[in-house]
């Protein structure tokens, strides 16, 4: 492909792409996930209350471009699971701040296997250098695009 090649010319479409990887990836996510009552949004919420200690359902629904009503129907359904605990903000009484369990842990520790048996099956054929390039490439993309919502 030359330097001067336009995005419009690339076929099929990088989101094309992008998006169909992401759709069979959650699938087989998904799939394997059932095996422990969680789907991959769930998965990923715990994830994020495990590395983001304290974060808030409204940041949540922030992160994942979802109403905050359809996140709260998430985070209460990990809750009533004791996979997660909410507690007011010492900031701000109206804010939920999420914390996972030792039994989300436990759960996620599980799951967290399962993910990487699936990132291996998708991107394990990838030479080093090249996963690490598009690792950066995604990781600033999304960066760039959230500063941008």
């Amino acid at each position: 492909m030359s330097e001067n090649t336009a995005l419009s010319d690339l076929r099929p479409r990088l989101i094309y792409l992008v998006n169909n990887i992401n759709l069979l990836t959650r699938k087989s996510l998904d799939e394997r996930l059932k095996a422990h009552q969680l789907g991959g949004l769930q998965y990923t919420i715990l994830t994020l209350v495990r590395d983001r200690e304290g974060i808030s359902s409204a940041e949540l629904s922030r992160r994942f471009f979802v109403t905050p009503q359809t996140m709260n129907e998430s985070v209460t359904a990990l809750e009533r699971r004791g996979l997660i605990t909410r507690s007011e903000s010492e900031a701000n009484k109206r804010i939920l701040c999420a914390r996972i369990t030792d039994e989300g842990r436990a759960l996620l520790a599980q799951c967290d296997a399962i993910a990487n048996e699936v990132e291996a099956e998708v991107f394990g054929g990838l030479p080093p250098g090249d996963l690490k390039a598009l690792h950066r490439i995604l990781r600033d993309q999304l960066h760039r695009m959230m500063q941008q919502v």
